[in-house]
């Protein structure tokens, strides 16, 4: 598995990946049919999850 974005599990889950190398990564990103918001978690906690985490100072 990989992590679409810079964060870990609390922030996006994992996909399912076979890449070897970016490129295969590039290609994976490119055909994916769910969007990395999509696969957030913050965003399944609450609507005010993300706003939450910003006041915490956790960006």
């Amino acid at each position: 598995v990989r992590f679409r974005t810079v964060g870990d599990m609390t922030c996006t889950a994992a996909v399912s990946s076979h890449a070897v190398d970016i490129d295969v990564i590039i290609e994976e990103i490119l055909s994916a049919e769910i969007s990395e918001r999509g696969a957030r978690i913050d965003d399944k906690r609450s609507e005010a999850a993300m706003e939450k985490r910003k006041q915490q100072g956790y960006f």
